[in-house]
């Protein structure tokens, strides 16, 4: 190692910890977008996107190349990010309704969807609680108002087709960008936790025509080629660097923590080339996202390939803001803290697990295992290189384990060789198959997991074939 990185290094542990010892708690903002894919970024990729704000902030930041959504869509992966734990412990795992599809087609009866309940002790909730002061601007998506659980302040605003085409201000982000930095002005005396979560990149895409126009005179990436969407993740980009600029306007700048991320994969008409699948799957297309975090004070620019998963947020927050985890709050993930002070370079849990035990509508949805549904109910475990996907109508209809050399029970992916999910190893790696199989019940075990359940005619037998989704798969 070179000694300026050394020193540059042992300067960042020196001034991390003396922050913690100065009671000068770091300022956090979440900059959270919407339905952003893993490789939408230029910095992450993209050959066709620009993001000039975001490739800085990944130049003098922390980024994770193997960063994960806890939800393949909106309202699980929020509720996931909320409370700091998986779906089956706070019950929010859909978009408002699990039964989503055709009926006809639907083997088993879902798990009912729960929205995230008052009592659930959420990360603004500790947040507010260990002396921070609390500000959301933008998409909430869980039941409820976010003031129920740990906003003080909420900065909603009107980001509708018609508010579009009256204010040309695509999805509001410029108001909302404001309304935050408002924020930032009234709070730089103060710890503050911002939680900006923007409605773009969701469809329906808009952007300004400008912006669009310049993007059409561009040339077309073989990845990505869309003007318009390209059009706003340059303006989501463009809100970023507002943000950047107001904090170190503010002074403010050293000693505030950044996250930028997504709370899920890109939509399928957006490849995210070699991932399979998109938003509303388990495959990685629907779950990986980009994950970057800055903070000048704390942490010195680096890389790291080891998997997070945004319930990871929870811990990691509160080490950051020096507050104790409440006594009776259940936490799935792990403080990534070592990681970003360089202490280590992977953390002590093995796996991460996600619950989606229902079904979600997507005809012909590019990577689906069948041309239904982008998900019929699923559980999965990612260990290292190593997937396991674990479906339940096989198992609850099919004859379970003891048919699973035949009845597509489960896929299993090494990632590190195959990250497009296309060459299942359940019927040759024997032995890691079962021994991810028994591990992923415990877990369902562990955290309460409900199956899907039977429904009648039991007898019903799916029109889909083993093998449909290469037939469609082109990433």
């Amino acid at each position: 190692m070179k000694i300026k990185s050394l020193m540059t290094i042992c300067f960042s542990l020196l001034m991390i910890s003396n922050s913690y010892s100065q009671d000068k708690k770091p300022n956090i903002v979440l900059f959270f977008v919407d339905d952003m894919g893993w490789k939408d970024p230029a910095f992450m990729g993209s050959d066709y996107h620009e993001t000039p704000n975001l490739d800085q902030m990944a130049s003098e930041g922390f980024v994770f190349h193997n960063a994960y959504s806890a939800g393949p869509n909106c309202a699980p992966s929020r509720a996931s990010l909320m409370s700091g734990q998986y779906s089956p412990r706070h019950g929010k795992v859909a978009v408002w309704n699990s039964k989503r599809g055709p009926e006809e087609q639907m083997r088993l009866e879902p798990v009912p969807d729960q929205g995230l309940p008052l009592e659930n002790y959420t990360l603004a909730e500790a947040l507010r609680d260990g002396g921070y002061k609390t500000g959301i601007f933008g998409k909430w998506h869980i039941e409820g108002l976010a003031s129920d659980q740990g906003f003080e302040i909420d900065g909603e605003t009107d980001a509708s087709e018609i508010n579009f085409k009256e204010t040309d201000d695509p999805k509001d982000i410029y108001s909302l960008t404001e309304k935050a930095c408002q924020f930032l002005e009234d709070q730089k005396d103060q710890p503050f936790f911002l939680y900006l979560s923007h409605h773009t990149v969701h469809t329906k895409w808009e952007a300004r025509q400008p912006m669009i126009d310049y993007f059409e005179g561009k040339e077309k990436g073989k990845i990505h080629k869309n003007a318009q969407y390209a059009a706003m993740v340059k303006h989501t980009d463009e809100s970023m660097g507002i943000i950047m600029k107001k904090l170190k306007d503010l002074g403010i700048d050293d000693n505030t923590i950044v996250i930028f991320t997504s709370d899920n994969g890109a939509i399928g008409r957006v490849k995210q080339t070699p991932l399979r699948g998109a938003k509303g799957m388990l495959y990685e297309g629907g779950i990986r996202v980009p994950l970057v975090v800055r903070w000048p004070l704390g942490i010195t620019p680096a890389t790291s390939t080891e998997p997070i998963i945004n319930i990871d947020f929870y811990p990691t927050f509160l080490e950051l803001a020096g507050i104790k985890k409440a006594k009776d709050k259940v936490l799935d993930g792990e403080s990534f803290v070592p990681l970003l002070t360089q202490k280590k370079e992977s953390l002590s849990r093995s796996t991460i697990y996600y619950h989606y035990p229902i079904y979600l509508d997507g005809k012909n949805a590019r990577g689906a295992r069948d041309q239904y549904f982008r998900n019929r109910p699923t559980t999965v475990a990612i260990n290292g290189d190593w997937k396991l996907l674990f479906f339940h109508e096989e198992y609850v209809l099919d004859g379970g384990e003891k048919n699973m050399d035949s009845n597509h029970m489960v896929e299993l992916y090494n990632l590190k060789d195959d990250p497009s999910e296309m060459k299942d190893l359940s019927l040759v790696e024997i032995k890691k198959r079962d021994e991810m199989l028994k591990d992923l019940k415990k877990w369902m075990k562990k955290t309460n997991a409900p199956l899907a359940m039977k429904k009648t005619p039991e007898n019903y037998r799916p029109v889909y074939k083993r093998g449909d989704h290469k037939k469609k798969h082109s990433n």
